[in-house]
């Protein structure tokens, strides 16, 4: 694929990252950088919590309707409203097949997809990761907030402009490997300009949705 690889890194399956392909073929997987630099910065997390990265965790603020998802290590997205689970993990469609001659279908990919928004105020809000810091306790990983257009969103998240993420380095044992081995996640206190998520292990028989 070509182009933006945001709509598939942010949706990324739960399988491992293993290696990225072709990175001169697309644009830089952060805004504002080189494609070298993006790169480096990518495995600031990597380095970090390897399993993790990539990894999708979604979590719900009923109070003020927002679906969060959260792709470890790369970026954050604020949706207004209920985003159902199964829609959140097919990949954005924001880059093109290979092949420049042909048109941008979804009968060129072996995946299914969900369209990715043309104005970009229709589009969730992208916080962007700024650094990863590890210590005995955790991990936490901080992402600020990417601002493309001047666009009225929600009201709960108009002055938001980080967010925090804290989580335990994800260790691949057989006790994690078991389903569901997608995490859950809350969202901390009440937040203004900052918000902070705590990514953790599902309950017993806990399902990730928004609850009324």
């Amino acid at each position: 694929m070509r182009g933006n690889l945001f709509g598939m890194l942010s949706s990324h399956p739960l399988a491992p990252l293993v290696s990225l392909h072709h990175v001169d073929a697309v644009e830089p997987i952060f805004p504002n950088m080189s494609r070298t630099r993006a790169m480096g910065h990518l495995f600031e997390a990597v380095n970090v919590d390897p399993a993790r990265t990539l990894q999708k965790t979604v979590c719900y603020d009923p109070r003020n309707s927002l679906t969060i998802a959260v792709a470890w290590g790369y970026a954050v997205q604020v949706f207004e409203g209920n985003e159902f689970l199964p829609d959140l993990l097919l990949p954005q469609r924001t880059f093109t097949p290979w092949r420049r001659s042909i048109a941008i279908d979804v009968s060129h990919f072996m995946f299914k997809m969900r369209d990715y928004p043309k104005d970009p105020c229709k589009r969730p809000v992208v916080f962007f990761l700024e650094n990863v810091i590890s210590d005995k306790g955790g991990v936490w990983s901080y992402y600020t907030r990417n601002t493309v257009k001047d666009c009225v969103g929600p009201n709960a998240i108009r002055n938001l402009k980080r967010i925090r993420v804290f989580s335990k380095k994800l260790e691949l044992d057989i006790e994690q490997m078991k389903a569901p081995r997608r995490q859950c996640c809350n969202i901390l206190l009440s937040f203004n300009e900052s918000m902070v998520i705590d990514t953790r292990q599902c309950g017993v028989d806990e399902l990730i949705s928004m609850n009324s």
